[in-house]
């Protein structure tokens, strides 16, 4: 993982609102979250809401996707891998 992805996921779960997104995200039944089923868990504004997971897809954390007004959210379990990895490598030096 480069120094560049690192500082832009540290950034992007650096909030309260965005780690509970992400939390959200992962801990959900269905393989998708749409976008308007986390104002239950993050109450902020409709452009606040759309700036956190902007922040999040930009981090490489959330994938999305947009179907007619609807846009649809899943964790990138690969980028989460990479910073696990990472992590791992602090912890054994």
């Amino acid at each position: 993982m480069d120094t560049k992805s690192l500082v832009k996921i540290a950034k992007a779960l650096s909030d309260p609102n965005r780690l509970r997104i992400l939390q959200e995200i992962a801990q959900a039944q269905a393989p998708q979250v749409g976008c308007s089923e986390l104002f239950d868990v993050a109450p902020v504004s409709q452009p606040s809401m759309s700036h956190h997971v902007k922040a999040l897809v930009e981090a490489g954390l959330v994938e999305s996707h947009k179907e007619g007004r609807c846009v649809y959210l899943s964790v990138n379990a690969e980028k989460l891998e990479e910073l696990e990895v990472f992590l791992q490598l602090l912890k054994t030096k």
